[in-house]
């Protein structure tokens, strides 16, 4: 009797280790599938350099397109934590710029979409808030100013960035940053 509560036990601890390791792992893969399979382009950023002791050193990122004139219309009034649709569009060298903002999701948007969150100073996007950077690269990379870009990805208004990229939109190395 004492064997099959044991065995009992044995199996509900390993549906639940499964339940988990399933939730993980699906979390994962969805964030994965945005950088994997979403669409690329670049935002001009406005960096700040913060740390955090337990995970490590990483860049704040702000964007251009935060505070742009149009996004700003459209969120007047809005209330702070309100989702928007922000339709982008490229110039020749492939950086992103807001072409059109809708409160709601439209079902004919093609092409690149990001899903904002108004705040007090516009919209924000907290998917690309954080990136992380090698120790003691970060107020190095923050000096770069405005001259810093990055390039993420997109799928379905979701986000990930992706890497830095310098003024010319070439690929930066953070641990090229370490003093």
């Amino acid at each position: 009797m004492n064997i099959m509560k044991k065995n009992k036990n044995h199996i509900i601890f390993a549906i639940v280790m499964a339940i988990i390791v399933l939730v993980i792992g699906g979390l994962i893969y969805q964030q994965e599938m945005i950088i994997r399979q979403g669409e690329i382009t670049i935002f001009e950023t406005r960096p700040v350099d913060p740390r955090d002791l337990l995970r490590g050193e990483y860049v704040i990122l702000r964007y251009a397109i935060e505070s742009d004139k149009k996004i700003l219309e459209a969120v007047d009034g809005l209330e702070e934590g309100t989702k928007v649709f922000i339709e982008l569009e490229e110039n020749e060298q492939g950086i992103a710029s807001v072409k059109e903002v809708f409160k709601e999701k439209p079902e004919n948007i093609e092409g690149l979409f990001i899903i904002g969150e108004v705040d007090w100073r516009g919209v924000r996007f907290p998917d690309l808030e954080q990136f992380y950077v090698p120790e003691g690269s970060g107020r190095a990379i923050e000096r770069a100013g405005n001259d810093l870009h990055v390039e993420i990805s997109l799928k379905d208004g979701k986000s990930r960035v992706v890497k830095l990229l310098d003024k010319s939109l070439e690929e930066i190395d953070p641990s090229d940053y370490i003093k």
